[in-house]
């Protein structure tokens, strides 16, 4: 026997479509012939019975249009209901195939897993290495160090700090030494400001300060932590050296106009000058010339 086919919708309803228009048409041209004929026998009409005529027949027309295409769409409706009522059951026993899983891809996927694994635990690691080091530096910043040594100087402010500072007792008497410390501190200050603002931004200017003020205790440019130089008697290398730092410091005021070589051809007069002059100016450093 001969496979029962399904009815096709869309053929079904074109097919429809196409038979009401050839009766449309066909009705048409009958009652075109009629009125044609009645015409004749009338004779000829009035142009108000003219225009009454054609007004009933587009009228006629719009309503069998109107008639026809609900037709059609109630129709069309009834068959889409029938189609979904009656699902074929030879499709419906055939499942959708199940996608095979090869031995590659479950290695594949355990790779993507245990990378993603990995991944977070760095993320993590590298989280936790950042907390530490910022909860490092808020104690460095904020947390006050109540360790007392002798480098430390009790102060509430730098200008009261710089007051309280003192050279050594072996050295020469210094008239005005908070000058001369105070000037330092603030040309290290300009210094190191902008650079504490670069690679630590957000924080006070109060917090600022503190942290300069604990690395000028332990900079090199800190009057406090230069050596003290001496010049003693017969001793060329000793005396050149504290004749090149002189030299710097005093170029550096604009105090000392001829040239090094000069200066150190000048001898003992020029040394005992420079010494008179960074005492009297206040130079940046101390020093302690023995002659």
């Amino acid at each position: 026997m001969p496979k029962k086919m399904g009815v096709n919708s869309k053929a079904e309803v074109a097919r429809s479509r196409k038979n009401a228009a050839e009766a449309e048409q066909k009705d048409r041209q009958t009652r075109e012939k009629e009125e044609q004929y009645w015409r004749e026998a009338e004779g000829p009409k009035s142009k108000a019975a003219k225009k009454r005529e054609e007004d009933a027949e587009k009228k006629a027309e719009t309503a069998a249009k109107k008639a026809e295409a609900k037709r059609l769409a109630e129709q069309e409706e009834r068959e889409l209901e029938k189609a979904l009522k009656k699902p074929d059951k030879k499709v419906s026993r055939v499942s959708a195939p199940v996608p095979k899983v090869t031995e590659a891809e479950l290695i594949r996927r355990r790779e993507e897993e245990q990378a993603a694994l990995a991944k977070k635990a760095e993320e993590s690691k590298k989280k936790q290495t950042r907390m530490a080091a910022e909860e490092e530096y808020e104690k460095m910043v904020l947390v006050s160090n109540t360790n007392r040594d002798d480098s430390v100087i009790d102060a509430r402010t730098v200008d009261e700090a710089l007051a309280k500072m003192s050279v050594a007792d072996n050295l020469p008497v210094d008239r005005h030494p908070e000058k001369r410390l105070k000037a330092s501190f603030k040309a290290y200050e300009e210094v190191e400001m902008p650079r504490l603002k670069e690679e630590k931004p957000g924080l006070t200017h109060t917090q600022y300060k503190d942290l300069i003020w604990k690395m000028w205790k332990k900079s090199p440019d800190n009057p406090l932590n230069q050596n003290r130089i001496g010049i003693v008697e017969n001793n060329e290398e000793a005396e050149l050296y504290a004749l090149n730092r002189l030299l710097l410091l005093l170029s550096e005021m604009q105090l000392v106009t001829r040239t090094r070589e000069g200066l150190i051809r000048g001898g003992r007069e020029d040394i005992v000058k420079c010494e008179r002059l960074l005492c009297e100016r206040a130079a940046l450093g101390i020093f302690c010339l023995t002659l």
